[in-house]
């Protein structure tokens, strides 16, 4: 997947495939973008999430929001991992895109698992005498990538490497 003029993988896949996952580790925020499926119009939204041994990150949200509204029950979307920098040589940061669906069954109660157990503090939120509805309205949603970019602009002028995952 060359996605926006990206420039493919320069190192073994394997080398960068450890970085990205690295990097999406140490990171707990992402921005997700969507797209209303009947009007196009776009939508980003600012999200916590974790990552399961396949790479996936899970998040949680509510299924009113407007994000919710465009995955549904699946979508492409695409998403970043990255931090704040006063410098643009120093940028780093990794860009997915993929398919967005929310979860059923098994599939939930891992990725939820996973999810609390990365952040804890939303377990003692749902479970507080203050929250009347717990989970209610509150969707499980994983983010499968079928491509991934990791920018580096430490290692030269913007730089950045893509994987395409859809041949796994």
């Amino acid at each position: 997947m060359n996605v926006g003029g990206a420039g493919m993988a320069t190192r073994p896949r394997d080398d960068l495939l450890v970085d990205i996952e690295r990097y999406l580790r140490a990171h707990h925020t992402m921005t997700i973008a969507t797209r209303d499926p009947v009007s196009e119009h776009p939508h980003a939204a600012h999200v916590f999430y974790a990552v399961d041994e396949g790479l996936r990150l899970v998040f949680l949200s509510r299924l009113t929001s407007l994000h919710g509204k465009h995955i549904g029950k699946e979508s492409r979307v695409a998403a970043t991992v990255s931090e704040e920098y006063q410098d643009w040589q120093l940028i780093k940061g990794v860009q997915i895109w993929g398919t967005a669906c929310l979860l059923r069954g098994k599939a939930k109660t891992g990725a939820l698992a996973l999810y609390l157990k990365q952040f804890p503090f939303v377990s003692e939120l749902i479970s507080s005498p203050g929250s009347l509805h717990g989970l209610r309205g509150i969707g499980v949603y994983r983010l499968e990538p079928d491509g991934l970019g990791l920018t580096d602009n430490t290692a030269g002028v913007f730089g950045r490497e893509t994987l395409d995952l859809d041949g796994d």
